[in-house]
């Protein structure tokens, strides 16, 4: 009967003048079309599991695919939007491409928390040598843009509910305390960071910054899709500093 009323369809002529084969309509790639135009209109991957029935993210992944024109004018709006630690905005071209169906930002840069980096011994562990231990802000080889505007503000609420929490832990000792307690001077950077390309989107005009939000759900929904994170925060990094054995 399903065979019977594909073959009773017109002929789907795709973008490039062919013919789609109808031998690839069949019941299970129903899903497949579900999850895909699913994924398309920015569904968080945990809902879209969720809808799915599965388990977990890996095989949610496996029934969609980020189209890839889509994502890159994404990524261009994006960069175009794009600050360093202090919050200026920085302009010029950037070369983006795509990598093993992530978003690579530029060429000698490694995704790390709420942006990219640059510093050469990082980019070259991939993101995992970070000299600084990821105090990001403090660092002239990072920068972000208007995409991870909310997981700086995440991270800015999570340092100041560690503040006030570490503040009234009087079981602790002072010393264990101030090692722990996040330092003012990186929160008083993210909040300017936060201010400055908060400023700096309100200028566009309304049309503007619809185009940039939309281009920055797609941006977020890639990389929560293809490094498969859920929509849950980031965990504070380990800021402790090394102590010799």
């Amino acid at each position: 009967m399903h065979r019977e009323w594909v073959e009773s369809l017109p002929d789907f002529v795709l973008d490039d003048g062919t013919v789609f084969d109808k031998e690839k309509i069949f019941p299970y790639a129903y899903r497949h079309s579900f999850a895909q135009r699913h994924a398309d209109a920015g569904v968080p991957i945990d809902v879209l599991a969720e809808l799915m029935d599965h388990d977990n993210y890996q095989t949610t992944k496996t029934y969609f695919r980020v189209k890839e024109v889509r994502l890159r004018e994404a990524v261009e709006r994006v960069t175009n939007m794009q600050f360093d630690r202090h919050g200026t905005r920085i302009w010029g071209a950037i070369t983006t491409v795509l990598d093993a169906e992530r978003t690579r930002r530029a060429v000698g840069a490694v995704v790390v928390p709420f942006g990219t980096c640059s510093e050469p011994s990082n980019v070259a562990a991939g993101g995992g040598a970070c000299p600084l231990r990821f105090r990001c802000v403090g660092c002239d080889h990072f920068s972000t843009d208007v995409s991870y505007l909310p997981d700086l503000r995440s991270y800015l609420d999570d340092l100041l509910r560690q503040r006030e929490r570490l503040r009234s832990m009087s079981e602790a000792e002072d010393w264990a305390r101030a090692e722990a307690m996040p330092s003012e001077a990186e929160i008083t950077r993210i909040r300017r960071l936060i201010q400055r390309v908060t400023e700096d989107v309100e200028t566009l005009t309304e049309a503007e910054r619809a185009e940039i939000n939309r281009a920055a759900q797609v941006v977020r929904q890639t990389r929560q899709n293809f490094l498969g994170m859920p929509r849950i925060r980031q965990p504070l990094p380990d800021l402790r500093p090394e102590r010799p054995a």
